[in-house]
């Protein structure tokens, strides 16, 4: 078949789990019946496992836990044998820091010496700063946690600290090997001695010919030798004082770091992507895979964290070539638009999350909820810059004093380091956006308007910064001076380390304490709750015409927390406070006898009471029966493990310090009471009947709404049916294809009516997507590149209809979806809104497309088109319209 190179739609796949390239194969036809005609998977590099999930460690080989090159070419077969293409993940900012990779481990062992050494952002004016000890280093020798050896499996000496290799610089083997003289330790020193940087692997081959040809008894009496020597606190001493790194503590190292890191400093490394080589050796197996393979394109991850997005951008394109799919991880914040001169297709699609809770959520009612719950106990809205602060003085302290130590060598008469660091610091904390753009000439538009109106906001305040030192950062940032490349420098590392302190915020702690809903704060930041409806409107129109091949997510990144038909139960929530917080206020008063005492604090605390049932209410399984003791224990264990993340992660006054065990513990004991009372949870679901109705016609909402939207839809692996999981928790993630493609035949051959009833097992969601998908096969240019045209709509609910068409020559498609259904069907246990309510409800339909004759995709109906279509007759058969032509 031919190769496609234009996704129209995608499903996505992360490799966890002990999921393979092969067990991805076997889906292939599945997600080809489902309508999906791109796949796209993370990550298919060599991988390690890491505290926030598996990272390619090495762009240049393939995945061999995931099957390697074998398993690849399984999945590429069954790929190219329907047609359907693959879009793979590539993160050119940044790789583990860890032994397993290759050019990271010859940085380690010969330091600035290294070929690899320009591939890497770090300042070597000074050794490489390792923050991995968990204790002094006095402590960890006389605990025997560090340890010398000779590692077998990297040919090299080095000291194991828990499971991570650090090898030494080939100059410090005689000290090292001075107490055995043996052959094998003769051997080893020479060949140390006569070691070069730039023929390394010449270097290990010949440790490995000395290692296995020698005696075993020499190879004992060295491990010996080393054993003895891990334990003499003066030699570690004097061989790691010979080392290009050094070991510290976390909090030593906190203000010492010397190389760039994305997120967590212990894993990862900053690439300088930027320079010629590193990018030759980033991307030479990924574009050799797209010539020779089914992938047609890359999702670039961490886009924000490069020096020059836009020039990285402009050289992928001219490697890949303009037929390639590019979509970035760009999170468009507060009015941002898919920047012009990107050479990208669009973004991975997140912004479409908040496109879609505005106008689902209703922003009348909101603030009655926040209200009651501040009168809970609540401390209403946390704002993320908040938890920006504490990301910036706590993980990028270094960083920020560097910058600041710049910015005074650029004019050391400027103003006091101590106000540049409260104008640097203010700067960071406030911008509203990931990061600003700039080129020769400065800050871009709108960026620079973005950064003036920040900076304003800055001096307004009564604590303001000096206004001296601000306008000096401005100057520096805006215009184009002598400076060179001190200013240069100063405002690419000013620009990622923004970046890199709003992604962390975001994912470690913000979500968690926004408040009543506790969405994440880029769904509801810088809401337009004047009028959702057209706000919505006016981001499809721009999308359409910034970035139509964009793709379209609604579930998770690293930007969320519940799992997209969770989100939206969550959203229901706003449009009923009252009997939302009158069930809070009896649940806890029920099981006030269960809140202990932690040093004066009630553990667990209201607002983590209210996470706890907001949380439950999100994940409860629609087809768990009070019964079932072993499906009750999993959605325990979810809870238990989602709502220990959070509180490790909400602390208000300092995140990331020494957990409270005591207070966790009883807040699981909480839990655990929770579930042993049966009476709760037969009140619990009751309560909850009415939202989760209501949740299921939002989610019918959203997934037509991203089915039809200008760009690509995406489906994440398991969300074609109900996604009620919570992200990072392991067995929220494991997906049964099996069942699926059984459930998928289920709902191709049922009548609509008898899935509606059956609607707990979500057959109705996924009639709802592979309906919607396959309808994109047959017409791609209507849904990625076709035009969007806002519809009006009369009536006494009109607030409560979303509609517009989708046109493409002669082929149309007018779409509607119901918003802020609770009321219309709280005394109901179906999705389906009464028809009765809706009464005169109309979308007035544009004249050019009056006598068209179009079937509904999902009821089948054939409806020929007058100067209006009701509402009460175009959702007679199911709670969403979506006309089109044959």
């Amino acid at each position: 078949m031919t190769r496609m190179t234009t996704p129209i739609s995608a499903y996505r796949i992360q490799l966890r789990n002990g999921l393979s390239f092969s067990d991805i194969a076997a889906i292939v036809p599945y997600l080809n019946d489902l309508g999906i005609d791109t796949l796209t998977v993370s990550p298919i590099f060599s991988t390690i496992e890491v505290s926030s999930g598996k990272k390619s460690y090495n762009p240049t080989k393939l995945d061999g836990e995931a099957g390697g090159e074998y398993g690849f070419a399984v999945l590429d077969t069954a790929l190219r044998k329907l047609g359907m293409g693959l879009v793979v993940d590539i993160n050119p900012n940044q790789m583990p820091a860890t032994h397993h990779n290759p050019w990271w481990f010859d940085v380690l062992e010969w330091g600035s010496e290294s070929r690899y050494a320009g591939h890497f952002d770090v300042d070597w004016k000074k050794r490489l700063t390792l923050p991995v000890l968990q204790r002094p280093l006095v402590e960890e020798v006389q605990a025997e946690t560090l340890q010398l050896h000779f590692h077998q499996g990297k040919l090299a000496f080095g000291i194991t600290y828990g499971d991570v290799f650090y090898p030494l610089h080939p100059r410090s083997y005689e000290v090292v090997l001075r107490g055995v003289g043996n052959a094998l330790s003769i051997d080893f020193l020479d060949a140390a001695n006569k070691a070069d940087a730039q023929r390394s692997e010449e270097f290990h081959f010949r440790l490995r010919e000395i290692y296995e040809s020698s005696e075993l008894a020499h190879r004992l009496e060295l491990a010996a030798w080393l054993k003895e020597l891990s334990q003499d606190m003066d030699a570690i001493d004097k061989v790691l004082s010979m080392q290009k790194w050094r070991l510290m503590t976390r909090q030593k190292a906190r203000r010492r770091m010397n190389y760039r890191h994305a997120f967590d400093s212990v894993h990862s490394v900053g690439v300088q992507v930027e320079k010629p080589q590193p990018f030759k050796d980033f991307h030479e197996v990924p574009l050799d895979l797209l010539e020779i393979s089914q992938i047609i394109g890359f999702r670039v991850n961490q886009i924000d964290g490069l020096a020059d997005p836009e020039a990285y951008l402009r050289q992928l394109r001219a490697n890949a070539g303009e037929n390639a799919y590019l979509v970035t991880d760009k999170i468009l914040l507060d009015g941002e638009k898919h920047p012009a001169l990107w050479h990208a297709d669009g973004t991975a699609g997140y912004e479409f999350i908040s496109a879609t809770a505005n106008v689902l959520i209703d922003h009348d009612k909101l603030a009655a909820l926040e209200k009651l719950y501040s009168d809970i106990g609540g401390p209403g809205l946390l704002h993320y810059r908040g938890a920006k602060s504490a990301v910036l003085h706590r993980r990028f302290a270094a960083e920020l004093q560097a910058l600041v130590d710049l910015i005074i060598s650029i004019d050391p008469d400027a103003a006091t380091g101590l106000d540049l660091t409260r104008a640097v610091t203010d700067l960071v904390i406030e911008l509203p956006v990931f990061r600003t753009y700039s080129d020769g000439r400065g800050v871009l538009e709108p960026y620079r308007s973005i950064l003036r109106s920040t900076i304003s906001e800055i001096k307004s305040r009564a604590d303001a910064t000096d206004a001296r030192a601000l306008e000096f950062v401005q100057k520096i940032l805006e215009t184009s001076d002598s400076l060179g490349g001190k200013r240069a420098r100063f405002i690419t590392k000013f620009q990622q380390l923004t970046a890199a302190v709003m992604a962390q915020a975001i994912e470690q702690s913000h979500r968690y304490g926004r408040g009543p809903i506790a969405l994440d704060e880029v769904i509801l930041h810088g809401a337009d709750s004047g009028d959702p409806v057209q706000a919505f409107h006016d981001k499809m129109l721009n999308k359409a015409a910034a970035a139509p091949r964009g793709m379209l997510a609604t579930t998770f990144s690293y930007t969320t927390k519940f799992g997209e038909d969770a989100r939206m139960r969550l959203l229901a929530l706003s449009e009923a406070p009252e009997p939302w917080c009158e069930a809070v206020l009896r649940w806890r008063q029920k099981h006030a006898q269960h809140v202990a005492t932690i040093e004066e604090t009630p553990a667990p605390d209201p607002q983590t009471e209210w996470l706890i049932f907001q949380t439950l209410a999100a994940i409860w399984p629609l087809t768990l029966p009070l019964d079932d003791e072993t499906g009750l224990n999993a959605v325990r264990e979810d809870l238990s493990a989602f709502i220990q993340k959070a509180i490790s992660e909400i602390q208000r006054d300092a995140f990331w310090t020494e957990i409270n065990r005591p207070y966790e513990l009883a807040v699981m004991d909480y839990i655990n009471q929770l579930f042993a009372d049966r009476s709760f949870l037969q009140d619990f679901v009751e309560t909850m009947r009415p939202f989760w109705v209501a949740g299921a016609i939002n989610s019918f909402s959203q997934t037509v709404l991203k089915a039809t939207a200008p760009g690509v839809a995406v489906v994440y692996n398991g969300a074609e049916c109900w996604d009620f999981g919570v992200s990072n928790i392991p067995a929220s993630t494991d997906v049964n294809f099996e069942a699926l493609a059984t459930r998928l035949s289920y709902a191709d051959q049922s009548p609509l009516n008898i899935l509606l009833e059956d609607w707990h097992t979500g057959a109705i969601k996924q009639r709802l997507v592979s309906t919607h998908l396959r309808a994109r096969k047959r017409k791609p240019g209507l849904f990625t590149g076709g035009e969007y045209v806002p519809l009006k709509v009369t009536g006494k609910k009109r607030r409560n209809v979303i509609a517009f068409l989708r046109k493409d020559g002669s082929d149309v498609c007018m779409v509607a979806v119901p918003r802020h259904p609770f009321d219309a069907v709280r005394r109901f246990n179906t999705p389906f809104m009464p028809i009765p309510g809706w009464g005169d409800t109309a979308i007035q339909v544009p004249q050019e497309i009056r006598g068209l004759e179009l079937q509904d995709l999902m009821t089948g109906n054939r409806t020929i088109l007058a100067d209006k279509c009701l509402m009460a007759d175009a959702m007679r058969g199911f709670s969403t319209v979506s006309l089109m032509t044959d």
